[in-house]
């Protein structure tokens, strides 16, 4: 082919074949990225129930019933709170406190109580945004 048709023409075969090959080996590196990555579906393990569960009404349901409210998977049910724990509940605080640590409080307390178990907060630190009227859990 003479130079003035392959100048008028477009690029040399050479040059076409090796952008051919580069867009190959793109096409199939995304190809292989987007197969890789798919998610892949997983089953979940059976639930197991302690024991037969009872029915209650339920009215925001369009049937009217659901299952009841069952304990946590491995604690078993207690009739009875255990000795000493009756009324208290423990709680961590933790953050700009004077003495930061894990605090027994009476049951029904809130966020201003546990402060105040801990000792209160630091001179200058913003509590606007803490809920101190809270109950604790």
């Amino acid at each position: 082919m003479p130079p003035w048709v392959r100048l008028r023409w477009g690029p040399a075969p050479r040059t076409l074949a090796a952008l051919a090959l580069v867009l190959l080996v793109a096409v199939g590196l995304a190809g292989f990225h987007f197969w890789s990555v798919r998610p892949q579906a997983v089953s979940a393990p059976e639930t197991v129930e302690a024991g037969a569960s009872k029915v209650v009404e339920d009215p925001l349901r369009p049937g009217g019933a659901s299952p009841a409210p069952r304990p946590a998977a491995g604690v078993p049910p207690s009739s009875s709170p255990s000795p000493g724990a009756a009324g208290r509940i423990v709680v961590d605080v933790s953050g700009k406190v004077h003495r930061p640590g894990v605090q027994s409080l009476p049951a029904g307390s809130r966020v201003a109580d546990a402060l105040r178990a801990a000792g209160g907060v630091r001179a200058g630190t913003d509590v606007t945004g803490l809920n101190r009227a809270r109950v604790l859990m």
